[in-house]
This record gives structure tokens, C-alpha cells and sequence, in this order.
């Protein structure tokens, strides 16, 4: 079954709380139908964007806040596992410890209770990540065919580990690629190309098992999952867009004159069922102190506005639509983090009943406890 966001409100991913167990009950409370596990930064090093989703690369060295590659025997054997493990399907090889991930366990177990139909987990994306690895002649490893080959089987598996759990906990997998790297696309810093950019996060969700395009798994995969990715600043939008992919995501908030430029590639990617994640709650405290529900309401419509007149209806735009904190918020106060998923919740709701009342039956409803 294709993904629909039906304007539900969920979140990037982090958040300030340092008890997993309050981060999780946060979720619940503020995204019940489309939670996602929380990243907990605050708690650990560990928690880090790029240090979470490489944990247990083989070859990795954590030095503070840099991250470094050598190629040791350790590598190797690793590397043979990690094959292994691809060719095998076997995901458990990239299993997240409970030292990287502290909320991970504590919303499997929240999932198995409140029975949401579908959750969302995230990774930081191949070109996030492999950017931020340098190898032993100095070059992030994103450069190294090789090396590049064994980051997206890693992720790949990773990916699949956590659609895995998630299913298993009793929720359909909805997992975000994410990468905000991609702000620097076009810049003298990263000069890919729109198609090597699509191929390498291409070669993550089909190592997976995730269908570029397919709301769904091949069979013998972790069941159906939706796949989407997240960019928290401007970048080339038919990267996203002209992929596969089920979630755009995006700070809808500062870049959305940005965003809607690509008109072309924006109706193309809502005809063949793709979904746009507003983050239209901004995240910095100033800008959010002053804003209100209404107000981000009204900014938010006049958004889709602009896609009705790409041929769209209104509710169509909605129902293809999720509403977002612009981006992560493991990094603010706990106030900021409560007010911002507030108001996202506060706005689903808002158009939920306001625009797609009359189609109930769609609506996602939680399922009873077991």
C-alpha cells in the first residue's frame, strides 16, 4: 500500500530530553500517529548524527568530534562480514547498540503498547556521512569507490535493521535517509553531479531492501516501509525530487521560495504519489516565540496554494503532506523542543479537520492495545 502522510505530524529525529524514556513518552504525546524513535544527542557522544549511523564501521576511529578511517586487519574482517551480511540479508550485523541509540529500545517497547500503524526511524544518509570520514590520505571516504561500496552495504543493512524492529514491534516502517549535507551541493566543497548523488542514496535503500519508488520491501525484506529523506537547509531539489523516493522533507519554514522553484520536478514527484514533509515550525527560539499555530496555519496554506496551481487540489496536497519541526532539536532547550512539536501537531490537526474531515476512512488510526 502506498504511503500517505494524511497531514500528521512527526519529527526529524532528535531531541534535548536525556531520559529516553521522557523522549519517548514527548513523541507520543506530540506525533501519536506518526512517531518516531528519538535521537538523544545530549545523552551521549555516541548520539551524534554521523557517530550514530556509523557505529560498528569497520575501520572507524572517534577522535573527539573527528571522525577517521584506516584500513587495519580489523577493517578487513569487517569488511567480509558486512558482504556476508548483504548477500545474506542478515541486517543483525548493523544492529544499533543501546549506548548509540538510548531511545531506540524504550519506543519499540512504546510501539508494541499504543499500536500506531506506522513509525518512522532515521540514519544520516551515504553522502552525510561519507563526508564527514576522512580516509588515510586525507579525502573523505565518500571519494573511495571502495570504500564508498562498503558505506552503502553498512547503511544499507542499518537501514534494514531498524524497518526490521519497527516492524516487529508491530508499526509498517517509515525510514528517513537523511542528508543534510546536501546544502552544500553545487559549492566548491562537493562537485557531484544530481545522478551520482541519486545512485549512491539509491544503492543504500535498495541495499535494504526499500524499492526506490515502491512504497514496500522486495519479499523476504522487513514488510512494507516507506522511504524518505530530510534536508534541513537550500539545496538542489530535484535531487529529492526526481528520485524515488516516498518524504521529501524540508525546512518549509525559511526555504520554501527555494523549494516551490522547482515546479516542474514538484508536480512530476506529486503525480507519481510522492509526499512532501513541511517543516513549516521553525526551530530557532526567537523565530518561534513569535509564532502561533494560526499564523503557521495560514503560512502553510498559502504554500499549497502555490502547488494547487501546479493542477492540484487542496486536499490532494494535504493528503500527500506531513508537518514538521524544520529540522532536528537535539540541540535546543527542552521549552523550544515542546513548543516547536506543539505547533506541529497544533497545524496537522488544524487541516486534518478543516480539510480532510470528509475523508475519515483514510484518516491513520491508532490501533487498539494488544
Amino acid at each position: 500500500m502506498a504511503f500517505l502522510g494524511q497531514c500528521r505530524a512527526t519529527g526529524i529525529g532528535s531531541l534535548p530530553h536525556t531520559d529516553a524514556r521522557a523522549a519517548v513518552e514527548a513523541v507520543f504525546e506530540f506525533c501519536p500517529d506518526l512517531p518516531h524513535w528519538p535521537q538523544l544527542p545530549k545523552v551521549s557522544p555516541l548520539e551524534g548524527m554521523n557517530e550514530q549511523a556509523l557505529e560498528g564501521f569497520p575501520g572507524l576511529r572517534v577522535e573527539g568530534r573527528r571522525l577517521r578511517h584506516v584500513q587495519d586487519d580489523a577493517f578487513f574482517e569487517g569488511v567480509e562480514r558486512i558482504f556476508a551480511a548483504h548477500a545474506a540479508g542478515d541486517a543483525s550485523v548493523a544492529a544499533m547498540s543501546p549506548e548509540a541509540a538510548h531511545g531506540f529500545a524504550p519506543f519499540l517497547e512504546a510501539v508494541g503498547k499504543r499500536r500506531p500503524r506506522e513509525a518512522k526511524g532515521q540514519v544520516a544518509g551515504p553522502v552525510t556521512v561519507g563526508m564527514a570520514v576522512l580516509g588515510e590520505g586525507g579525502n573523505p571516504i565518500l571519494y573511495d569507490d571502495v570504500l564508498r561500496d562498503v558505506l552503502e552495504k553498512f547503511l544499507s543493512l542499518r537501514v534494514r535493521w531498524q524497518a526490521e524492529q519497527l516492524r516487529a514491534a508491530g508499526a509498517e516502517p517509515v525510514v528517513f535517509v537523511d542528508e543534510p549535507f546536501l546544502a552544500s551541493f553545487g559549492t566548491p566543497f562537493f562537485n557531484w553531479d544530481v545522478e551520482r548523488v541519486r545512485a549512491t542514496l539509491d544503492a543504500v535503500l535498495a541495499g535494504a531492501g526499500l524499492r526506490p519508488g515502491i512504497a514496500g520491501l522486495r519479499p523476504g525484506g522487513a514488510g512494507d516501509a516507506a522511504a524518505g529523506s530530510h534536508c534541513c537547509s537550500n539545496t538542489d531539489w530535484s535531487i529529492f525530487l526526481g528520485s524515488r523516493l516516498q518524504v521529501v522533507s524540508f525546512d518549509a519554514f525559511e526555504f520554501a521560495e527555494n523549494f516551490l522553484v522547482y515546479r516542474d520536478d514538484l508536480a512530476a514527484y506529486l503525480s507519481r504519489g510522492g509526499n512532501i514533509a513541511w517543516g513549516i515550525v521553525p526551530t530557532d527560539p526567537e523565530a518561534l516565540a513569535a509564532a502561533t499555530a494560526d499564523a503557521l496555519r495560514a503560512r502553510l496554506l498559502g504554500l499549497v496554494k502555490k502547488v494547487e496551481a501546479l493542477g492540484f487540489r487542496r486536499e490532494q496536497v494535504l493528503r500527500q503532506s506531513l508537518v514538521t519541526p524544520a529540522c532536528g532539536l537535539g540541540t535546543r532547550s527542552m521549552d523550544t523542543a515542546r513548543h516547536a512539536l506543539g505547533l506541529a501537531r497544533d497545524v496537522a490537526a488544524a487541516l486534518r479537520r478543516e480539510y480532510l474531515g470528509a475523508t475519515q476512512q483514510d484518516e491513520p488510526k491508532r490501533r487498539g492495545s494488544r
